[in-house]
């Protein structure tokens, strides 16, 4: 037996994931001001923490779209 989600379902599944790339978003920043703070900041520490902000920019952007595919007015 195979129970198949609704669309309403998929975007509230979708959302959960957007919160949580958004929560580790935020915490990488929060990284960025702490490394930023010290008396010699290390800017290849910083260049990977902009480079995983913007990695998750990607994802969030990826998954607004599969939100807006899964949208009625879509379809």
């Amino acid at each position: 037996m195979t129970i198949d989600l609704t669309n309403e379902e998929k975007i509230g599944i979708i959302n959960s994931h957007i919160k949580n790339l958004s929560f580790n978003s935020y915490n990488i920043q929060i990284n960025i001001v702490e490394e930023q703070a010290k008396s010699n900041p290390d800017q290849n520490v910083i260049a990977s923490y902009n480079s995983q902000v913007n990695q998750i920019n990607a994802q969030i952007t990826a998954l607004n779209a599969q939100i807006t595919a899964l949208t009625p007015s879509n379809q």
